[in-house]
């Protein structure tokens, strides 16, 4: 790959991510969260958090696929290592649990930093914007080999669907956890396992649109599956910011 090919690879990537970082974090119109905590969790989420997923994500398939356990014999109408199993059981199930647990992290990263509620959507936004950024390093760098169509394809339906699904699931996420420590300093117990499994379904929901195609063999299922799974993106981030705004406005 040339030198400018990965600059408009990273660009395409990461650019999209910052644009929505700037959006959710002026969103709110009092104390605003700090340049420096904010870009901190975006970072975390881009690195540790991907590096972490890539590894745990690679175990439990490995284990899923060990000698004896059901998927290494096959199920149902799939045979052993089939993969439209792997695929579906990857993206659906594997890919939401792990990826939704360690964006979380970067929230817990600067916990200290919360003041009020919506202030866990912000970070949560900003962790799952910044695993998006890499993510699409490495999916538009792919299709870029394929060609420059599959490319700004790739680069364009990534940079609205998935980057905005990675913040709004990990936003429902940082929420949880900033109640939970709000509401500790209070004295007040408060876990944030509700918002972490409605983070998982939220991202498995997207991921089972975006692989229809691969389950069903019909020529309309993977466009119904894009768009399906844009719908959802986008509208849950517009909600998340909504109600981050309602709530800023209410708190202050």
């Amino acid at each position: 790959m040339e030198i400018w090919e990965l600059a408009v690879v990273i660009l395409a990537a990461v650019v999209p991510s910052l644009i929505y970082l700037v959006w959710i974090r002026n969103s709110e119109r009092y104390n605003r969260e700090r340049w420096m905590h904010v870009l901190s969790v975006f970072l975390f989420g881009a690195i540790v958090s991907v590096i972490a997923a890539v590894f745990l994500e690679s175990l439990a398939i490995a284990v899923f696929y060990t000698s004896g356990s059901i998927f290494s014999g096959g199920f149902w109408s799939y045979e052993p290592y089939d993969p439209t199993l792997e695929i579906v059981i990857l993206a659906v199930v594997i890919a939401p649990l792990v990826e939704e647990w360690t964006k979380g992290w970067g929230v817990m990263t600067v916990r200290n930093k919360v003041r009020e509620p919506e202030d866990g959507f912000i970070y949560g936004a900003a962790a799952g914007l910044g695993f998006a950024a890499m993510e699409n390093i490495f999916y538009n760098s792919t299709a870029l080999v394929d060609g420059l169509d599959v490319f700004l394809a790739t680069a364009l339906t990534r940079a609205v669907a998935s980057t905005l699904l990675h913040a709004s699931a990990s936003a429902v996420l940082g929420y949880g956890i900033a109640r939970k420590y709000l509401n500790g300093a209070r004295g007040q117990r408060t876990g944030y396992l509700p918002y972490y499994i409605a983070a998982v379904v939220l991202h498995g929901l997207f991921n089972g649109f975006a692989v229809a195609g691969e389950v069903w063999d019909h020529a309309a299922i993977p466009i119904i599956g894009l768009l399906s799974a844009s719908v959802l993106a986008i509208g849950m981030f517009l909600w998340m910011r909504r109600r981050l705004r309602i709530m800023d406005q209410r708190w202050n």
